[in-house]
């Protein structure tokens, strides 16, 4: 991923962080603490980072904020088809008629052309920032659901483990590693403590 780019945001949610009482970023994973990361697909120069895998182009609009990351630069955009894609990356240059559509940190690129301008509203406000995706210690990753999540045992479960392998919590950040509550499926009445190994934002 672009260097320069991912440092930015990476000081960003570090500083949210440490103002909020939470953890800093840890500089790299360890066995006692959550590893921190940033994903942001563009170089300074408004191109696909040369290391991403593209899946293909649609067209389509975007019309408010991503419900997936809070990141100031994403939005959740629907296809002419009416298929929705969230989190879409803009570029950072001023003027834009493209974006980057990830559905998870790791994973491909749809490159998305707008048939319309995006409405200044659509913008993120600053404010806390909320974790992307996490990788549990017993591998599983998981990403925000961006529809329904689910509740078990009383306990709401808004990220959904790829590839359905449960459901996970809203991370405890307020000790090192961070945790979360943890449902290996739809079907689990009771919930598992699994410590994260990495966090994106």
């Amino acid at each position: 991923m672009q260097r320069d780019r991912r440092k930015w945001r990476g000081a960003a949610v570090a500083a949210v962080l440490v103002a909020l009482g939470g953890a800093a970023p840890a500089t790299a994973a360890t066995a006692s603490r959550t590893r921190i990361d940033t994903e942001y697909p563009w170089t300074s120069a408004g191109k696909l980072d040369s290391g991403l895998k593209v899946a293909g182009t649609v067209k389509g609009t975007c019309w408010t904020s991503s419900v997936a990351v809070s990141a100031g630069d994403a939005y959740r955009c629907m296809t002419s088809a009416s298929l929705i894609y969230d989190p879409c990356f803009a570029p950072e240059t001023k003027s834009f008629k493209q974006l980057a559509c990830m559905a998870s940190p790791w994973g491909k690129v749809t490159r998305l052309d707008l048939t319309a301008s995006i409405p200044d509203a659509a913008k993120h406000p600053n404010g806390k920032p909320w974790v992307w995706a996490v990788q549990l210690a017993n591998g599983v990753r998981c990403i925000t659901a961006t529809g329904t999540g689910t509740v078990v045992d009383k306990v709401a479960l808004n990220y959904y483990c790829i590839p359905g392998t449960g459901w996970a919590s809203i991370p405890d950040r307020t000790a090192e590693p961070w945790t979360v509550r943890y449902a290996r499926s739809y079907q689990s009445k009771t919930l598992e403590t699994e410590s994260l190994t990495t966090a994106w934002y």
